[in-house]
């Protein structure tokens, strides 16, 4: 369930692949009517003006989505630190994923994030390309999800349906690889159908690898929603490494679900 009244934050780095992150940041507070907190981290070999960054960054938010509430934050320390303590009180944390400009923002930082942020976080891979507002934010391509049966991929598939009717999108539940039955995980679907009559939705399966599937599958999706998964009973939910690497190497944003 996620935390009424809790701001989208959106870390950002002054790279082009930070401001391609701000403006999907942006989207979602503006379809999900939340607030969205730009934030800065000042480190030692970032940049001078640390609060330039933060506050170029609200302009373009707000020239992207006019009318959304917007505030800036400039704080010192570690970006993935910041960012995970931010996590605790919103209902989003967006990030640029696979910075290759000098930025803060490695893929480090973002698979850490996704392992143990206190909310979903949403990895902007490639995000240079929607740093340009002639570029359209994909508009028709479905929000795929990738499911198991778990916990993990239920809370993974309540968050894509809430994705995929808000932008008027279909939703492809993919399952891969042998461990469980295709159609004992397509049955599964059944609930989320009766519920959600408004969204077109399609079940995928293959029998090839996950990371495989899923990455292939990014190719053509909006975005990409996995679930993060459980790895002992004393721990907190977490991605396993296939996630990962998922997070990493996908083509389009990912967005990583947790428990909040």
């Amino acid at each position: 369930m996620l935390l009424e009244h809790s701001p989208v934050v959106v870390g950002v780095d002054g790279t082009t692949a930070s401001l391609g992150a701000v403006r999907w940041a942006a989207d979602e507070a503006a379809r999900h009517d939340r607030l969205l907190r730009v934030i800065h981290a000042l480190t030692w070999e970032g940049p001078t003006d640390g609060q330039g960054v933060a506050l170029n960054a609200a302009a373009e938010a707000r020239a992207w989505q006019p009318g959304i509430a917007v505030e800036t934050m400039t704080l010192g320390g570690a970006p993935a630190r910041i960012l995970r303590e931010q996590s605790r009180t919103a209902t989003l944390v967006v990030i640029g994923g696979r910075v290759h400009e000098g930025g803060q923002f490695d893929a480090s930082i973002s698979a850490h994030l996704a392992a143990f942020a206190h909310c979903p976080v949403l990895v902007v891979n490639n995000g240079w390309r929607w740093a340009d507002p002639i570029t359209a934010l994909p508009g028709h391509a479905p929000v795929v999800v990738g499911v198991d049966g778990s916990p993990s991929s239920q809370r993974a598939l309540a968050y894509g349906y809430g994705e995929a009717s808000s932008r008027h999108v279909p939703l492809v539940a993919l399952h891969a690889g042998r461990a469980r039955p295709h159609e004992a995980v397509a049955a599964e679907l059944e609930p989320w159908l009766r519920r959600h009559p408004e969204v077109e939705t399609h079940f995928d399966s293959r029998d090839a690898g996950v990371l495989e599937t899923l990455t292939e599958a990014a190719r053509n999706a909006l975005m990409l929603i996995v679930g993060a998964h459980r790895v002992g009973w004393y721990e907190q939910p977490r991605p396993n490494p296939v996630t990962q690497l998922v997070v990493r190497h996908a083509a389009s944003p990912v967005l990583v679900t947790r428990s909040v």
